[in-house]
C-alpha cells in the first residue's frame, strides 16, 4: 500500500522533451485539422455547384482549390458529373448520386475532425500542465 503512495520522479530534461515533443505533436494536429476544415470547404463548394448546375446560362466555375481564378462557363450536359471517389479512381454519375456520396464524405471529414480536435484538446491540456510543472519549478531555483 506504501508502495502505491510514492510520488514519481522525473528529471527536468524529461519534462522539457515531453514538452518539446507536445509542441510538435500539437502543431501538426494542428495541420490536419485545417487540412480537413480545407476538404469541408471543399465539398461544400461542390455541392453547392450541384445544387446550381440546372441553372440557364453562365456560371462563374472556380479552376483552384481556395477560389483565386473563376471562370465564366456553361453546362451543356447536366445529367453526369465526375466524381473523385478516392485514391486516384473517378466515376461519372448523376448530380443526385454525387450529392449522396459528398454527403457521406463530408460526415466522414466531420467525424475525422470532432477525433482531431478532441486529439489535439488533450495533448494541450497535457502541455499546459508540464509547462506549469516547468514554470514552479524554475520559481523554486535559487538565484
Amino acid at each position: 500500500m506504501a508502495d502505491q503512495n510514492r510520488e514519481m520522479q522525473v528529471s527536468l530534461e524529461d519534462l522539457l522533451a515531453q514538452a518539446d515533443y507536445l509542441k510538435r505533436y500539437i502543431d501538426m494536429l494542428q495541420k490536419s485539422i485545417a487540412d480537413l476544415t480545407d476538404s469541408l470547404a471543399s465539398i461544400e463548394s461542390a455541392k453547392q455547384f450541384l445544387d446550381n448546375i440546372n441553372e440557364k446560362g453562365d456560371q462563374l466555375i472556380t479552376v483552384d482549390r481556395k477560389g483565386f481564378l473563376l471562370i465564366k462557363g456553361e453546362v451543356k450536359d447536366n445529367s453526369k458529373v465526375t466524381l473523385n471517389i478516392g485514391l486516384g479512381y473517378y466515376a461519372e454519375v448523376s448530380p443526385d448520386h454525387a450529392k449522396k456520396f459528398l454527403d457521406s464524405r463530408k460526415d466522414e471529414v466531420n467525424k475525422a475532425l470532432q477525433g482531431m480536435i478532441a486529439e489535439r484538446d488533450k495533448a494541450a491540456t497535457a502541455y499546459y500542465q508540464i509547462a506549469e510543472i516547468l514554470e514552479r519549478a524554475q520559481a523554486e531555483q535559487p538565484r
